[in-house]
């Protein structure tokens, strides 16, 4: 089930762990709660030619000012779990129960006579352990954008910027032809199938776009996801911090920089907790302590908008109970939650 010694890599209180004898070190754990945010950044440029548009496109629909902005879109939250290193226990006994304990990848208890099942719950593009109270990461999804200024060499080599407008419009004006030909089957050369006057038809509209996009301008968004975790503190007092700034001008800023507004984060405490007193009782046989966590309600909030509304369950929060030493036998199979130290089932 478990090695006879399982130490995660991290300062442990001072232990004194016996000699020639089976023993399993373990933590309570620790909650860290992961947020996710998604926003958009939106690129407006002006076309080179919009002066035009209406002359040669019949439209006064154009972009008129270049212009960058953000706009957060979303915020989700994922618990997660660490080895809280302040709270550490070593079983032990001769007799080899200590073998029938089960651990989590990080250090916590996940059974006894149990497998431990899964691995711990994280983005995969952010950290793996975070270490700070808040700590963030960020990666790009994607971009959509279109090339400028796809002209032909004649439009490039025209006298004035009117001639170019004019060869571009020219150029608008015949794909929508061609198409309007290739759709009414008006064609020389009609394509062999309709896979490829799919591919035909799509590659028009591309070009189209392009060109169009010299006169009404061009619209151009990546997608961000951005990372924060977050660590409760330990002492559950109600928590109004800031989680992060986020500017509509410069997306996710600094904390401490005021031209982003605040995305704060609430945290309070349950008023009903079970009081249960968490320092280890002195015990005439080897046994087992498991977590009973704290629980509370979050709120993330940007201005008006409240973004995240859920309860949340603190491992920090709880208190360690002992476990009943007569469960401790072959024939009991206890399963714990690895990410908050309770007990899930108990089955004989």
């Amino acid at each position: 089930m478990a090695a006879m010694l399982c130490m995660p890599m991290m300062r442990l209180q001072a232990l004194t762990l016996p000699e020639d004898e089976p023993v399993v070190v373990y933590f309570m754990p620790q909650t860290q709660l992961l947020f996710t945010v998604e926003y958009d950044e939106v690129v407006t440029e002006v076309g080179p030619f919009y002066q035009y548009s209406a002359r040669y496109l019949g439209t006064k629909d154009v972009q008129m000012k270049a212009e960058r902005q953000f706009v957060l879109n979303k915020v989700t939250f994922m618990p997660m779990a660490a080895a809280d290193s302040t709270r550490s226990y070593v079983l032990q006994d001769k007799s080899g129960k200590a073998q029938m304990v089960s651990l989590s990848p990080f250090g916590t208890l996940a059974g006894y006579n149990i497998e431990a099942k899964g691995e711990r719950r994280k983005a995969k593009a952010c950290i793996d352990k975070p270490k700070a109270c808040i700590e963030t990461c960020e990666c790009l999804v994607g971009t959509e954008t279109t090339n400028l200024m796809p002209l032909l060499e004649e439009q490039l080599m025209a006298s004035s910027t009117a001639k170019m407008a004019e060869g571009a419009a020219k150029q608008i004006y015949r794909i929508r032809e061609m198409r309007l030909n290739l759709l009414s089957g008006d064609v020389e050369k009609y394509p062999s199938d309709g896979e490829a006057l799919k591919r035909v038809l799509a590659e028009m509209d591309k070009r189209e776009q392009e060109l169009t996009a010299l006169f009404i301008g061009r619209r151009m968004v990546t997608h961000h996801v951005h990372h924060v975790t977050y660590t409760p503190a330990a002492t559950g007092k109600k928590v109004d911090d800031i989680l992060l700034r986020f500017s509509k001008y410069f997306g996710i800023v600094a904390n401490d920089d005021l031209s982003g507004e605040p995305v704060k984060i609430q945290i309070s405490k349950s008023a009903h907790q079970l009081f249960t007193p968490d320092k280890p009782s002195k015990q005439t046989a080897p046994t087992l302590y498991y977590n009973l966590p704290g629980s509370g309600e979050m709120k993330v909030q940007y201005g008006e908008q409240v973004l995240v509304e859920h309860p949340v369950e603190v491992a920090q929060w709880g208190v360690s109970v002992p476990l009943n030493s007569a469960l401790l036998n072959a024939a009991t199979r206890i399963q714990f939650n690895p990410l908050t130290g309770n007990i899930v089932s108990i089955d004989k």
